[in-house]
């Protein structure tokens, strides 16, 4: 690391003693030579200032001991603990400009919030802040914790061929993780690993191998790339990308509070897991990024450990943003945004613009949520979308390899292939660029003079771009009907629909507001599309896969959707006017109570996203009751209006100050309904802007598998 001067950074030992410091890493000479090894590390911003320097270093919380030792001692090999959150340092900078410097522009749903008298809360609900400081700055610590769990590769490889042979979302080709996996267990087989006594010599080694460049070339084999990162060879980026995929599949297989068991008798919550995992995942990042290099293992690992790491941290984690900001910067030094090198091999090109076409869709999903401008455009990449081609296809060479691609079409699709991991990304790839056009006409200037004619262009656009993608990869509800292991395959369908259905959604809701001809109409069509996909899960709702994602789709695509359908029945209804909609008025009308009941009725997993999901299904219904009540000549009365309370019986507004109490620690910082909600009543035109704004936000369940 380097200081502003261009200098090398000392280990903190060194620098506090005012001595020389050689800069080695990841311990220095001098530090060894004094026993200090322990106690070496390099601080990135060894002077930054913070409220209480006594937090510094954090400890546990009263009931489970401190967690301080000392250096000298043999490093606590446990899971990280629980750190108090109230420890959190915080800058004067943050705190002046907490709320400034986290923008949220027109497409994201919590932009209404920070207009609400408490807004939104500066920091992360689930930021594991003081965890992610004891891992950087305990260095005996975090580099025993790696060893130990690199260790149980066999429990990771396990986790990650599952996930493989039943996930038709995963990025990086099955043989090259897998294969991978095997040479790094039977190397630790033939030279077994002690956790306890050896671990120093251990990271060292590790840590000596990442700083070597890896080398590529268009001859090179699988088994050769391999290589250079497995054996006596394992770098640290391969670790991170191991520990991510492990992470990730933990999730999707397990309920939270199942027992895990890695090696050497240690086990732990599936959930406590998943947060190790991203907290050593982490930390194998930042060791790499000490020398450099800009390699493909890096790009994977990041991407991975960002999707991991927005399960964990919440989607608009702050920490999410900016990693995935640095996996962007590493996209565009490795150059994947032009067409891959020809010297790299085919099954190493192939990967290349698997990454660039699921980056693509990360990107505008978070864009989207975030209000924020994309950061990978696709203006500036002409890299061609990935070929629709199995993960062990892409290994083959000469005869094989050309009978493969003469089974795929003029267009690369594979002319009979099912719904393979390829698939997926294709069809996100052309979504993608369906995306980039509706958040430039969101986010972008308005009062351009073409601004009308970009609008009817992306139109066009929504309509055609299914024609790119054939009809036997469409979704249909018969696709249910499959036996019950190809649930990944129809949850895929679906979700890759919801994504499309959201583009279109928003851009109807841009037709309406300039006034286009049918753009209501074409609005609550779309929207009842939706709803029905929506009622579709909830016939599937008895899988584990469908109820760890419900909430977050329900949230991300049914309550936009159910917010149209009953703002405008609401509106149409106050003022007399005939239903926009060709689908009939009580068809919409039962769509919405069965969901909705079923929604209030059916217990979900516990989360703040259920919590918001139930509490927005209370709006939602409570705007349907008073469009169903409404008399004409009468006036609709809401809560608050006139002064007047609700009567005994009716079903208040949720709001945070009266449900508090109900719901999740931290919530009521991160979650409000708008002051309107509680002054003027539902009915409202201010409320019913704020309900109509929902459907710009949330990205779906599935995240950035």
């Amino acid at each position: 690391m380097l200081r502003r001067n261009g200098k090398p950074t000392s280990c903190e030992p060194c620098r506090l003693s005012k001595v020389r410091c050689d800069h080695a890493t990841p311990i220095c000479r001098r530090c060894q030579s004094r026993g200090n090894a322990n106690q070496c590390y390099y601080h990135p911003a060894p002077l930054t200032r913070v409220k209480d320097a006594g937090i510094a270093r954090p400890r546990a919380t009263p009931k489970r001991g401190a967690i301080h030792q000392s250096l000298l001692d043999a490093p606590d090999l446990s899971p990280t603990p629980e750190l108090a959150a109230p420890d959190q340092p915080q800058t004067d900078t943050e705190t002046k400009h907490g709320q400034d410097s986290e923008f949220l522009g027109s497409t994201s749903y919590l932009s209404v919030f920070k207009e609400t008298p408490r807004g939104i809360s500066g920091k992360a609900n689930r930021s594991l802040y003081a965890e992610f400081e004891h891992w950087r700055t305990q260095h005996a610590y975090a580099s025993s914790r790696l060893i130990r769990l690199a260790s149980a590769v066999a429990f990771h490889r396990d986790q990650i061929e599952w996930y493989h042979r039943v996930s038709r979302f995963t990025l990086v080709p099955a043989p090259i993780i897998l294969d991978s996996l095997d040479r790094v267990q039977a190397y630790i087989d033939r030279n077994p690993w002690d956790v306890t006594g050896s671990w120093k010599e251990l990271y060292e080694t590790i840590t000596a191998a990442t700083g070597r460049p890896l080398e590529v070339s268009r001859d090179m084999s699988a088994g050769d790339f391999y290589a250079q990162f497995t054996g006596p060879n394992l770098r640290w980026e391969f670790i991170a990308l191991i520990f991510a995929s492990s992470g990730i599949s933990a999730m999707v297989r397990y309920p939270g509070h199942h027992v895990v068991e890695l090696a050497h008798g240690e086990t732990m919550p599936a959930e406590t897991f998943m947060k190790e995992m991203v907290l050593a995942g982490n930390a194998c990042i930042e060791i790499s990024k000490q020398f450099g290099h800009v390699n493909d293992l890096i790009l994977w690992a990041r991407y991975m450990h960002a999707h991991l790491a927005m399960e964990v941290l919440g989607d608009t984690s702050e920490r999410l943003y900016s990693l995935f900001g640095d996996l962007i910067s590493n996209i565009y030094t490795i150059g994947l945004h032009h067409q891959p090198s020809r010297d790299v091999p085919f099954f190493l090109a192939e990967t290349r613009k698997r990454m660039l076409a699921v980056t693509h869709r990360t990107d505008k999903n978070l864009a989207t949520l975030m209000g924020r401008p994309p950061r990978l455009l696709h203006q500036y990449c002409d890299a061609a979308p990935p070929l629709d081609i199995a993960d062990e296809d892409l290994f083959l060479d000469g005869p094989s390899l050309n009978a493969v691609l003469a089974a795929l079409d003029d267009h690369g699709w594979h002319r009979a292939s099912s719904y393979m991991p390829a698939t997926v990304m294709r069809i996100r790839h052309f979504l993608s660029t369906l995306r980039e056009q509706v958040l430039e006409l969101s986010l972008g200037n308005k009062s351009a003079a073409d601004y009308g004619d970009r609008v009817l262009k992306t139109y066009h656009l929504c309509q055609e771009i299914l024609t790119q993608i054939p009809a036997r990869f469409h979704y249909t509800p018969d696709c249910w009907q499959t036996p019950e292991s190809e649930l990944m395959e129809s949850l895929a369908r679906i979700l890759v629909q919801f994504d499309y259905q959201f583009s279109v959604l928003h851009l109807q809701r841009i037709r309406c507001k300039t006034h286009s001809a049918n753009a209501t109409a074409d609005l609550m069509d779309t929207a009842l599309q939706v709803l029905s996909m929506v009622m579709d899960l909830t016939r599937r709702f008895h899988s584990h896969e469908i109820q760890r994602q419900f909430a977050c789709i329900y949230l991300s695509y049914g309550i936009p959707a159910a917010g149209i359908l009953v703002t405008e029945l609401h509106s149409h209804t106050l003022a007399n006017r005939a239903f926009p909609a060709a689908t009939p008025r009580p068809e919409i009308i039962r769509s919405l109570s069965v969901l909705l009941a079923w929604v209030q009725a059916t217990p979900l997993p516990p989360s703040t996203t259920a919590v918001a999901a139930r509490e927005l299904t209370k709006v939602v219904g409570r705007l349907l009751d008073d469009a169903l009540n409404h008399q004409q000549g009468v006036v609709a009365v809401g809560v608050g209006v006139g002064g007047a309370g609700p009567t005994d019986g009716e079903v208040l507004a949720p709001t945070v100050r009266e449900s508090g109490d109900l719901l999740p620690l931290g919530f009521v910082e991160g979650f409000q309904l708008p002051s309107e909600a509680l002054g003027v009543g539902l009915a409202s035109e201010g409320f019913l802007s704020w309900l109509d704004e929902l459907d710009l936000g949330l990205i779906s369940g599935e995240g950035l598998v």
